[in-house]
């Protein structure tokens, strides 16, 4: 849990503390510097890691490892700090990266790199393609900042591995609506077509430009919507376009994409967590805390968090070398709370709309989307509180799966729901043919097996005061947070003939409720096609204790199946009138998508666009 420290809004407009961007640069720098040094290697001329679990992409699943980007970034920040022997270190890696580089323009990983020295793209499973664009960043921030110190033989190896970098971008040519990797790409062969005078790679990268733009005014959103870890990319990247590029047409696209990624960021910014509420399409964290990037951004008024790089990560650092800047319109919504206030928004057409509702006060947010995938990057639903002690508290509802080895949240599920103010209808369902681990790389299609001793749609509680383990009754959970109040009913659903039983687990962060929909003493081979009904349905309240709201009384949501479809009917406790239809059985997600329905007092939720100004005229 993230401690909310830093100026309060009435301090901040009466006296606010000096705020050095060149000091919090150099905190930055010497705080990524300290692990690179740390983990240094220079028999292999890298750093030498221990590596994180991935269940995707590399078969390195643990142990020490030489990570090659996390290597270009010590790189770049050694000829940021200068010192002795630092310009000949960082030569040393920059050449090494470049070895490792395919730059086979036959193969089917050219241009790109693996996530480590011992393993080549092409030995990856699959590989990554975006390190083409991560790596090329990192590249052309070297040239950009050092270029005019570095030897002939540096120079020549950074510019061979930009120049294979943008062509494997041009042939992969990612749709628009991946929306961090195309802004990524789109930096990348702009920057790359200047520093190589190669006129059709610019304008390759002008045309991407446009056509990033023209994705995103077809709904005024983002299709990755409300992703911290990538809005943080997104805006490194539109920076770096700012500060890098010199094309007046470029810039004035840049310059409205920079407000529009604003916008979005602060339609569900809650000023008193300092967190970035729900729902997200891509997240690594429930407590999102100030990163650096944003720190920058706003100038220090949001406070100035501990920084601890581990596993030699740096991307603090590299954030030293990025002149963020926020707008001066956005500055005061960062602190300053709006009240209550219900955020609707459209994301994509995909092809049916994709759409999220967020309600924020001023001690809980809450945040939905109609309809997702349980991939463990997603966030359907997921909110927070401001704890008594001056913490946030986290709420995120997820699938996990346990095989009988260890728990993971399962991608074939799916989520649906509609939202007014701080409550959420909900049904869980699940798809086939769809992922296991990963949405769309380890999938289980009809007629396979797999293997589960339980799964459980879980509503994690992080910072929630503890209370004995306890079965729900009548699948009613009434939980106080101290400052905030949970309601979750279950109203009922099925699993292979069996009904769904709701229990409350304590944890060592907080508390869990779940949802159990399937569980065995031993490990179970399942079967879609012979399970017959899969879906829970219920509803969830957080309101806070302070208020009338948190009082009133709960009634119970209903769930009946009506066709091939389980439907909830609920009515909240300020009498409006929620109604979600989705799939009862695992069938496709695009099935799944034309079967969800839903109504807000007998109409259809509004899913208005985040702006209605066009990016392109």
């Amino acid at each position: 849990m993230s401690k909310i420290v830093g100026p309060t809004v009435a301090s901040w407009r009466t006296s606010r503390a000096p705020w050095s961007a060149a000091e919090y640069d150099r905190t930055l720098l010497r705080a990524a510097l300290s692990e690179g040094d740390r983990c240094w290697d220079p028999e292999a001329n890298l750093l030498r890691v221990e590596a994180p679990y991935n269940p995707i992409h590399t078969h390195i699943k643990g142990g020490l490892a030489h990570p090659t980007r996390n290597s270009l970034q010590y790189a770049l920040l050694l000829l940021e700090r200068g010192g002795a022997g630092d310009a000949e270190r960082a030569h040393d890696v920059i050449l090494r990266i470049a070895e490792l580089q395919d730059r086979s323009v036959e193969s089917a990983t050219y241009g790109i790199w693996g996530y480590y020295a011992v393993e080549t793209a092409a030995e990856m499973d699959p590989a990554d393609w975006n390190w083409a664009d991560f790596l090329g960043i990192q590249l052309l921030l070297v040239h950009a900042r050092h270029g005019d110190h570095l030897p002939p033989a540096v120079l020549r190896e950074i510019r061979e591995s930009v120049r294979h970098a943008a062509a494997s971008i041009v042939r992969r040519n990612v749709p628009m609506s991946y929306t961090n990797v195309a802004v990524m790409g789109t930096f990348v062969t702009l920057a790359a077509g200047g520093l190589l005078d190669d006129g059709k790679l610019f304008a390759y990268g002008k045309d991407r430009m446009v056509r990033l733009c023209e994705a995103i005014d077809s709904t005024g959103s983002f299709t990755e919507f409300n992703s911290p870890s990538y809005w943080g990319v997104v805006l490194q990247t539109l920076t770096l376009i700012r500060e890098h590029v010199r094309d007046e047409e470029v810039l004035v696209l840049n310059d409205r994409l920079h407000d529009r990624l604003w916008l979005h960021f602060l339609a569900r910014w809650h000023p008193p967590t300092r967190q970035l509420s729900g729902p997200m399409a891509r997240c690594y964290s429930n407590d999102l805390g100030v990163p650096p990037f944003l720190v920058k951004a706003v100038r220090g008024v949001l406070g100035t968090p501990d920084v601890h790089p581990v596993r030699g990560e740096l991307s603090v650092g590299v954030d030293s070398c990025v002149d963020y800047r926020v707008p001066d319109w956005a500055l005061p919504r960062l602190l300053e709370p709006d009240g209550e206030r219900e955020h609707r928004e459209l994301f994509a057409q995909n092809p049916s709309p994709e759409t999220g509702t967020t309600w924020l006060d001023a001690v809980t947010t809450l945040g939905s989307v109609n309809h997702q995938d349980t991939w463990l990057q997603r966030r359907p639903l997921f909110g927070h509180w401001v704890r008594p002690d001056g913490t946030a508290g986290h709420l995120h509802v997820h699938l996990l799966k346990d095989d009988g080895a260890e728990d993971f949240d399962f991608a074939s599920g799916v989520i649906s729901t509609v939202q007014s103010g701080p409550h959420v209808a909900w049904l869980t369902g699940f798809a086939c043919p769809a992922g296991d681990r990963h949405h769309h790389l380890d999938v289980i299609r009809p007629g396979d097996r797999f293997r589960a001793r339980s799964l459980r749609l879980v509503v994690d509680l992080i910072g929630a005061p503890p209370v004995p383990e306890t079965s729900a009754v009548d699948g009613a959970v009434d939980l106080d947070l101290g400052t905030a109040r949970l309601a979750f009913r279950l109203a009922g659903g099925s699993f292979g003939g069996r009904g769904p039983t709701v229990r409350l687990v304590p944890r060592a962060d907080g508390m869990r409720i779940e949802v159990v929909l399937f569980e065995s003493a031993s490990p179970a081979e399942l079967d879609w096609a012979t399970l017959g009904d899969t879906f829970a349905a219920g509803s969830l309240s957080l309101v806070p204790s302070a208020t009338g709201r948190a009082r009133e009384q709960v009634p119970n949501p209903e769930v009946d199946s009506v066709g091939n479809c389980a439907e909830v009917r609920w009515t909240t406790p300020q009498g409006r009138r929620l109604t979600l239809s989705g799939g009862r059985s695992a069938v496709s997600r695009e099935e799944h998508a034309t079967l969800y329905s839903a109504t807000l007092d007998g109409a259809a939720p509004p899913s208005p666009r985040l702006s209605e100004s066009r990016l392109v005229p």
